[in-house]
């Protein structure tokens, strides 16, 4: 009887920790940032893009015989008026790659400190802390920090859950510990996320 009295307690104790936790991102507009923050992700796809055209044009340019194995399965594939409009399309890019690649590191930059602006407001609003305005130079050298700081995090993230791969291959616990391994490195960047992206760092 005491354990199930403990047991409904502790249910009860958890579903009000859910319902304190829904209000208050509800009471701190939190559907509204998460629609921002969203849409500057999506935003960031293009510039991406763009960049990684430009990277491939780069490499072509510098590989001729590539490029010309390209050419060739390209007028094998596809009739000889379509292929030469494709051709004609693809040395375009080609020539134009550093513009297209600079536009597209810019606007990249652009939007990754607008989706950073977005995140750290966000969170900043989920711990409650005042929103203090430090000067538009001073927020954006702020959030390029940030930005930079992310990036290198969500690499070193990538490098671990791969480095960890082959290591585990040589106790035989690949399946369960990549598994264990993961989940650990994404719990670690989404706390660090958490913990340090906001305008006041939390303890």
């Amino acid at each position: 009887m005491r354990k199930a009295t403990l047991t409904k307690a502790t249910l009860k104790r958890a579903w009000d920790r859910l319902v304190a936790v829904q209000r208050h991102y509800e009471r701190a507009e939190g559907d509204i940032y998460a629609a921002g923050i969203t849409y500057f992700t999506i935003f960031a796809l293009f510039p991406l893009l763009m960049m990684a055209f430009a990277v491939v044009g780069f490499m072509l340019a510098s590989r001729p015989s590539l490029l010309a194995e390209i050419d060739s399965k390209v007028k094998a594939a596809v009739p000889a008026d379509f292929a030469n409009q494709v051709l004609t399309l693809m040395d375009s890019a080609i020539a134009s790659r550093t513009s297209v690649g600079l536009i597209g590191l810019g606007t990249a930059v652009y939007v990754g400190l607008l989706w950073m602006q977005r995140l750290r407001e966000a969170l900043s609003r989920m711990w409650d802390q005042p929103v203090v305005s430090m000067g538009f130079v001073k927020t954006k050298l702020s959030d390029l920090g940030s930005l930079g700081s992310a990036f290198v995090a969500s690499l070193l993230t990538i490098g671990l859950t791969a480095l960890a791969d082959p290591a585990l291959r040589l106790t035989g616990l690949v399946r369960a510990g990549s598994l264990v391994v993961s989940v650990l490195v994404a719990w670690a960047l989404f706390t660090w996320i958490i913990a340090r992206l906001p305008r006041r760092p939390v303890p």
